[in-house]
């Protein structure tokens, strides 16, 4: 039998359809994680693409060609249910070379779908540009330009995404939403965010009218890309484009635009839980608001009439009376996210932090660190965990159709209620219900009144009636909400406030320990007594959330609990818990008499040095020398002047063909390993 070569060898394609192991079926969601692992480490050969669209350039040499470029603004993935090894898992990979590309057949049809439905440009300019379908009755003919593929200007990172269901039962029509059900997580591919794709196209024949047609075609690709987004997920914010083009009035559509800043630490993660993948992502995002826009329905109305409510704002899959196959419904509401800036990841080590801002130590016998106690598992030897600092930043912005019932005004404030409630009662990955990953976030609502009457209004304009239900008492609901009680916080800095917070919980828990009642703040938990009325429930989110915010002091902690039938009874579980935000709001009051501010840390964080000529930083562009030594495959090499550090230069092919030995230039700085650094050539 002939081996088969290393992975880093390999075609990603191949690897991805007929070169992975076998299936392992006693664990297969780990096994397709793994594979898809594998093809991201796959060959890559800059110098080879760098030929193949040279080859491009030539051949269209003697059209009438428009070509230009575009950066991704989220990650983008592409033909997820192609037939293949692994469900949903497929990825748009070039059959011969093996690099992720946009097939001109699909921007074609974006493009169409744009111009037609977006844009409303007149019959005579669509079919000027695309051609006439047979689907008239007139004979077909052919469009006046043609789209071509859009490939990658370098070799685009693949990286393994993941999305996980949280409540299937319900999905299913099998049961109300709430937080006992056990996450399916789905692995599949994505090309990087920040992926620059070059686009073009030609005219067909020569006519004096080419200019124009080439004109509307280039705006057709820049609006789909921008508003539209490219390939599978785009609702989700996947496929969106940075691009220029603005939405046209005649659209019909609602945008909407904030900032979401970080007020705490953020443990955000995707399914490699490492620092390449610590950011927030956009199906993480538009996850949480549609928990928290459920808060304003549930109980309201019949499971049925809530779930096709849900669907008709949120989009999701019902399946065909006649296939018996699952089919997409299209979604009122899309998201699109990109960072502000560079995000930047810091492993986190609960002991270096307690150093760094100087936390208090815990006085009271057999306590740990209010920090550690409220952040565990999450310092773990075999799979530490990384955040994102407070002050990092993104750009949201939200678009909502019309669909038959409700205006895309009304779509879209049900989206701005939802971030309303998120920017205020919740929070962004691990740890968020205990005031980690909370944002601040511009959204115009007045506050909690105005979210319930929206939620009154769109109910109406659909033509259900506001009543109450079962189940109620099972899903999370603003109906049955405690709070929210606003607590004033010790400490100027997010750690030192999440600390004490962190500590008045650790002493309303050891006050409870080994008691059943303490099963009321979520579960597992270790009990010496077996409980009866949990035996059939071994897992259920806290139902208690706390929120950091800024306050005039210095933090505030927002505090909203949502009673669950699940834990030993509504009526129980409300008293249980109604007690607990109690006796926290008087222990953080005497905390607040007593606590003394520590001064500023005296370590800076890992991953923000303080500014020196010989530290190098992703994104900063930098003078350096061309050298004539080359990388193995003959691209490019060049020194930066400062630091003196020599590196490969990843976009080789963009050098002018002119360039020699010893030319100065303009380079940003790729990876910033000293030991490994990479450039890309700007000027």
């Amino acid at each position: 039998m002939i081996a088969l070569p290393a992975d880093t060898e390999m075609h990603p394609g191949l690897l991805l359809d007929k070169w992975h192991e076998c299936w392992q079926t006693s664990s297969p969601k780990d096994f397709q994680r793994k594979q898809l692992e594998r093809v991201t480490k796959a060959h890559h050969d800059e110098v080879l693409l760098s030929r193949v669209r040279q080859r491009l350039e030539k051949a269209l040499a003697q059209f009438k060609l428009r070509s230009w470029k575009h950066r991704t603004a989220g990650p983008l993935t592409m033909h997820l249910s192609r037939a293949g090894s692994f469900e949903n898992a497929g990825l748009s990979l070039h059959p011969v070379y093996g690099f992720a590309y946009l097939p001109g057949t699909g921007l074609k049809g974006m493009a169409r779908f744009y111009a037609r439905n977006v844009a409303r440009a007149t019959a005579a300019d669509i079919e000027a540009v695309f051609g006439r379908d047979t689907s008239s009755n007139k004979d077909g003919t052919a469009g006046g330009v043609v789209f071509f593929d859009a490939l990658p200007v370098q070799w685009p990172k693949l990286i393994v995404d993941i999305v996980n269901s949280h409540h299937g039962d319900y999905y299913r029509g099998d049961g109300p939403p709430g937080d006992w059900e056990n996450p399916v997580p789905v692995n599949f591919l994505a090309v990087a965010p920040r992926t620059e794709f070059e686009f073009r196209v030609a005219a067909c024949s020569r006519s004096d009218d080419n200019d124009r047609l080439l004109d509307l075609a280039q705006s057709w690709i820049d609006g789909a890309v921008a508003w539209l987004g490219a390939g599978a997920k785009t609702n989700a914010g996947y496929g969106r484009f940075t691009t220029d083009a603005t939405l046209p009035a005649t659209s019909g559509r609602s945008v909407f635009t904030s900032t979401l800043t970080l007020v705490s630490p953020a443990f955000l993660a995707g399914a490699l839980q490492g620092p390449e993948d610590c950011t927030l992502r956009p199906t993480t995002l538009r996850g949480l608001l549609r928990w928290w826009w459920r808060t304003m329905h549930a109980g309201h109305l019949a499971l049925a009439e809530l779930l096709k409510l849900e669907r008709l704002i949120w989009g999701g899959t019902v399946s065909s009376t006649l296939s018996g196959k699952e089919k997409d419904l299209a979604s009122a509401v899309s998201i699109s996210l990109e960072p502000i800036g560079e995000i930047s990841p810091v492993r986190y080590r609960k002991t270096d932090e307690a150093t760094r801002w100087r936390l208090a130590k815990p006085v009271r016998a057999k306590a740990i660190q209010g920090l550690s106690y409220i952040t565990f598992g999450m310092d773990e030897k075999d799979r530490a965990r990384h955040y994102v600092q407070p002050g990092s930043q993104w750009r949201l912005t939200i678009i909502a159709n019309p669909t038959g019932q409700l205006s895309s005004q009304e779509a879209i404030d049900q989206a701005r209620a939802a971030l309303w409630l998120l920017s205020n009662f919740g929070g962004l990955g691990s740890k968020s219900r205990k005031g980690f990953g909370c944002i601040e976030a511009d959204t115009g609502f007045a506050g909690l009144e105005e979210c319930k009457q929206r939620a009154v209004e769109v109910r109406a304009a659909v033509g259900y009636q506001t009543r109450q239900f079962g189940f109620l008492h099972y899903s999370s609901s603003l109906e049955n909400m405690l709070g929210p009680t606003f607590i004033d916080l010790p400490g100027r800095d997010p750690w030192n406030a999440l600390d004490q917070l962190g500590d008045a919980i650790q002493t309303f828990a050891q006050s409870y320990k080994h008691q059943i009642d303490k099963k009321a703040l979520g579960l597992p938990r270790r009990m010496k007594e077996p409980d009866s009325e949990l035996q059939q429930l071994n897992r259920h989110a806290s139902p208690v959330h706390f929120h950091l915010a800024r306050s005039d002091s210095g933090f505030k902690t927002n505090v909203v609990a949502f009673p669950s039938e699940k834990l030993r009874g509504f009526e129980k579980n409300r008293e249980f818990l109604s007690a607990f935000i109690t006796e926290l709001a008087t222990n953080i009051a005497q905390r607040m008499k007593t606590f003394q501010a520590p001064p500023p840390p005296s370590i800076a964080p890992p991953m923000a040095p303080p500014p020196s000529a010989s530290v190098l930083k992703v994104g900063v562009v930098v003078e350096g020398v061309l050298l004539e030594e080359k990388t193995r495959k003959g691209g490019w090499k060049a020194q930066e002047t400062v630091s003196g550090l020599a590196g490969a230069i990843q976009n080789s092919q963009a050098v002018p063909l002119d360039a020699k030995p010893g030319d100065t230039v303009k380079l940003k700085i790729k990876i910033a390993n000293p030991k490994d650094p990479a450039w890309e050539y700007v000027s």
